[in-house]
C-alpha cells in the first residue's frame, strides 16, 4: 500500500497523522537515538529555499508522472539537507552520497536493460530501483545522515625513504589489508608501531617528510592532500617574431607530484570506516638533451630540446572496515628522486652521489571529532579487513 493510500484510510478513520510520522514508517525500520541533526532538519525554510520542490518530494512514494515504470521497483527519496549544510563548505557535497551508492551498489544496477533512477539535490536524494538495491541504498544514506560522529580528524604523512630495509624490524607487525597494480602495499599497525618506524626513519640519513598535514573534514566527503614541484625543460622550437631570428627554444614544464585523495566514510557503529583512497604519484626521472635543425638567418642553425622521461603509478582501491585506532601504511613504490634533485655533483652521474631508489610511503591516521549520540548502538558482526580495486586497468606511464 503506498502513501497515498494510507493517508486516504487515516482521513477516512477520522484521524490525521503527522508527516514525519509517515516518514518514520517509511523509513529503513530502525529508530535512531535523539540527534543534533534533527534540530538541523528542523529549520525552517532553508531546506526546501534550495529546491522548491524539497518538500513535496520527500514525502513522494510514488514515481513523478511520465516516469516509465518496472515490475517491482520502488520509488524512494530521503532528506539530506542535515548532512549537505554541515558540509557547506564543500562544492556539491550530495555528490559524495552517489559516489558511496555507485560504489556499493555498482554502475551496472543503474545502467542496465531496466530504467533506473539515482540523483541528488543539496536537500533531497531520490532514487528508484529493486527492492534489494533500494536496501543497500537505504544503509549508505543512513551512514551519512544518521552516523555516531559529524567531523573526522585526518592525520597524513607523505615520507621519502631512500631505504626499503625500514621493513627490517616492523613488517611482522603490520597486518596486509590489500595491494596494487603496480605492487603497491597497504597494510594497517597500531599508532605506537607506526611512531617507532617514523622514529627509525628520522634517525636515518635520506628519509624525508614531504607532507604532514592535520585536517578536519565532513564524514563521508573527499579530501585531497598534495605536493608539487614543476620542472622547467625545452620542449621544442618558438617561432620568434624577430625579424631574421628564425625559431627559438620553448620554453616548457612538467609536474613532479604526490596526489592523495581520500573519502572516508564511517559504518554503522562508529567504531570502522570504509575509505575510498587515490594514490597517484607522477615523478619525471630524467631529461634527454637532444640536437635538432632549427632555421635560423642568425646564428648556429642548431639547437637543443629535451625529451622527458616520465613515470606515473597509480592506486585506486575501497578499503572496507579500518578499525578507527589503527594507522594505515601505503607503500607507493620506488621512484628515484621523487621532488628531488635528479642529478649528482655538478649534475655527473657518479654513483652515490645520485637518487637510484627512493620509495614513497603514506601514513594515515583517522579518528572522530565531534560525537552525535552517547548511547551506544547494538553491536554488528563486521567483516575482515579487505580492499577491492576500484579500477583494474592501471598502469605505469612512460613518456
Amino acid at each position: 500500500m503506498n502513501r497515498r493510500t494510507a493517508l486516504g484510510l487515516a482521513v477516512a478513520a477520522g484521524s490525521f497523522w503527522p508527516a514525519r510520522l509517515w516518514a518514520q514508517q517509511q523509513g529503513r525500520g530502525r529508530k535512531a537515538a535523539a540527534r543534533t541533526r534533527e534540530e538541523i532538519d528542523a529549520e525552517p525554510a532553508q531546506e526546501t529555499g534550495d529546491d522548491p520542490d524539497a518538500a513535496r518530494v520527500a514525502e513522494q512514494a510514488d514515481p513523478p508522472a511520465n516516469f516509465g515504470t518496472e515490475p517491482g521497483f520502488a520509488w524512494r527519496s530521503y532528506k539530506i539537507g542535515g548532512y549537505t549544510r554541515l558540509a557547506k563548505n564543500q562544492e556539491n557535497p550530495q555528490k559524495a552520497l552517489i559516489d558511496w551508492i555507485l560504489k556499493r551498489t555498482g554502475f551496472s544496477a543503474w545502467h542496465g536493460d531496466k530504467i533506473a533512477a539515482l540523483a541528488a539535490s543539496s536537500t533531497v536524494l531520490r532514487a528508484y530501483n529493486s527492492p534489494a538495491i533500494l536496501k543497500q541504498v537505504d544503509e549508505i544514506v543512513e551512514r551519512f545522515t544518521d552516523s555516531t560522529a559529524d567531523v573526522l580528524s585526518v592525520h597524513v604523512q607523505f615520507i621519502s625513504a631512500v631505504d626499503t630495509r625500514w621493513r627490517y624490524s616492523i613488517l611482522p607487525r603490520l597486518t596486509h589489508v590489500g595491494s596494487g597494480p603496480q605492487g603497491q602495499q597497504i597494510w594497517t599497525m597500531k599508532p605506537a608501531d607506526a611512531a617507532i618506524a617514523l622514529s627509525t626513519m628520522e634517525l636515518q640519513q635520506g628519509f624525508r617528510k614531504l607532507v604532514e598535514q592535520r585536517v578536519d573534514m565532513v564524514n563521508g566527503q573527499m579530501l585531497t592532500v598534495k605536493t608539487v614541484e614543476s620542472r622547467s625543460f625545452t620542449g621544442g622550437l618558438l617561432r620568434d617574431n624577430a625579424p631574421g631570428l628564425g625559431f627559438q627554444p620553448r620554453a616548457d614544464k612538467l609536474n613532479e607530484s604526490i596526489v592523495l585523495k581520500i573519502s572516508p566514510l564511517l559504518n554503522y557503529d562508529g567504531n570502522a570506516l570504509d575509505a575510498m583512497l587515490d594514490l597517484q604519484i607522477n615523478t619525471i626521472r630524467s631529461f634527454h638533451r637532444t640536437k635538432i635543425i632549427a632555421p635560423r638567418e642568425i646564428g648556429p642553425n642548431e639547437a637543443a630540446i629535451d625529451v622527458p622521461e616520465a613515470a606515473e603509478t597509480h592506486l585506486e582501491q575501497t578499503l572496507k572496515n579500518w578499525k578507527l585506532g589503527q594507522t594505515l601504511l601505503i607503500s607507493g613504490g620506488i621512484h628515484p628522486g621523487i621532488l628531488d634533485n635528479k642529478g649528482g655533483w655538478f649534475n655527473l652521474p657518479i654513483p652515490g652521489t645520485y637518487p637510484t631508489g627512493t620509495e614513497v610511503l603514506v601514513f594515515l591516521d583517522i579518528e572522530t571529532v565531534t560525537n552525535r549520540s552517547a548511547e551506544p548502538r547494538p553491536a554488528r558482526e563486521e567483516p575482515a579487513p579487505e580492499s577491492t580495486a576500484r579500477r583494474g586497468n592501471s598502469s605505469t606511464r612512460r613518456n
